[in-house]
């Protein structure tokens, strides 16, 4: 499996992120770097561990504007293959930085990915697409049985990277296969909760928890349209 390093700074996204990456059997590493910084730093690889960039994915959560910009030139150097810099809320990555670190991905030839939130994770390039084929991560699939209007089967084909979906998807066992179980759905996607924030996106003119629970929706009324009948 891909080597995986998560680089964050504190908070509790990450928590559930490692978890449920090592959770699935791969090598992951995690390193704490500071969040309280000044405006600007002059030389961030002092902030940043010694091995930054080695892994062939590194994941970077909610990190200063400085050490950010710097990782593309850090995966280069050290062979690191993808960056995937998760958005929970719209004051980590502003759009002017998402521009200035993909186009120094680009020119390093690394690959890059900022979902918005990492639940919307599209595997747009071969190295992206290994990290959620093999962690089975990224936008959620599921499957389900469902037997005299009840479902009785729920299988988590990929997951939200932070365990959410995997998490409901067994709770959704017994439910009744019909506006009743996006009715659950909701209530799981809140009841663990989500981590993504409620704070107001402009271009979307929602937040970010919000989508999150429509895009689970969405993918709970899939399963449900394309779901096997049981016996």
């Amino acid at each position: 499996m891909l080597l995986v390093h998560i680089l964050h700074t504190p908070g509790h996204f990450w928590q559930r992120l490692a978890e449920h990456l090592q959770a699935a059997g791969g090598e992951v590493s995690v390193s704490e770097v500071p969040q309280q910084l000044p405006m600007i730093v002059d030389n961030p690889r002092e902030f940043l561990p010694q091995q930054t960039g080695e892994a062939d994915v590194t994941i970077a959560v909610h990190l200063h504007h400085d050490l950010l910009a710097e990782l593309p030139a850090l995966l280069s150097e050290g062979g690191g293959r993808a960056l995937i810099v998760p958005i929970e809320n719209p004051n980590w990555v502003r759009p002017g930085l998402v521009r200035q670190v993909s186009g120094d991905c680009d020119k390093f030839d690394v690959r890059v990915a900022f979902p918005e939130p990492f639940c919307s994770l599209h595997p747009a390039t071969p190295a992206i697409k290994q990290f959620c084929d093999e962690y089975r991560v990224g936008r959620p699939q599921l499957e389900l049985v469902i037997t005299d209007g009840v479902v009785t089967e729920a299988r988590c084909i990929r997951s939200a990277p932070c365990g959410l979906t995997e998490w409901a998807v067994e709770r959704l066992v017994g439910t009744e296969a019909a506006e009743a179980l996006i009715e659950k759905a909701r209530t799981l996607h809140h009841s663990r909760p989500c981590l993504a924030s409620m704070t107001m996106v402009p271009p979307m003119d929602d937040t970010l928890m919000h989508k999150s629970l429509f895009l689970f929706e969405d993918v709970v009324r899939q399963a449900l349209a394309e779901a096997s009948q049981g016996k």
